[in-house]
């Protein structure tokens, strides 16, 4: 039969496995979107980029590249043949919102609750 002391010396390590075990659910749920690169090189990689098609990714490209050449106030000579300028910017926009790791946001909102609500519990 367990004491008291037995008891209480058990719940924090269960308490602890318990988060740890949610920690792992959030990390597998919510880092999809950067992806480590092995071998050599360090960083990451981008696990995806919607595009329907390739036509759709030169098309993105070229907005870019566009959009680029819109930024150079020098280079006006080079905006001539420039002729959907706004639609440029909207898609090139548009794809840079695609890249925001909104999954890892939302991994970082539930390790913040977590890690408060555990530093609040070792407080009382």
């Amino acid at each position: 039969m367990k004491n008291r002391t037995d008891q209480i010396e058990e719940r924090p390590l269960e308490d602890t496995l318990i988060k740890m075990k949610k920690i792992k659910e959030l990390s597998e749920e919510n880092f999809v979107l950067l992806r480590p690169i092995e071998g050599t090189q360090e960083g990451y990689y981008l696990n995806y980029c919607r595009v329907y098609d390739y036509a759709e990714l030169f098309s993105i490209l070229k907005s870019t590249l566009n959009v680029c050449i819109l930024a150079l106030e020098e280079q006006q000579d080079l905006t001539l043949h420039i002729k959907n300028k706004e639609s440029d910017v909207k898609r090139v926009l548009e794809f840079a919102k695609n890249l925001i790791p909104l999954e890892e946001g939302i991994y970082l909102d539930e390790m913040r609750k977590l890690m408060l609500s555990q530093e609040e519990e070792g407080v009382n």
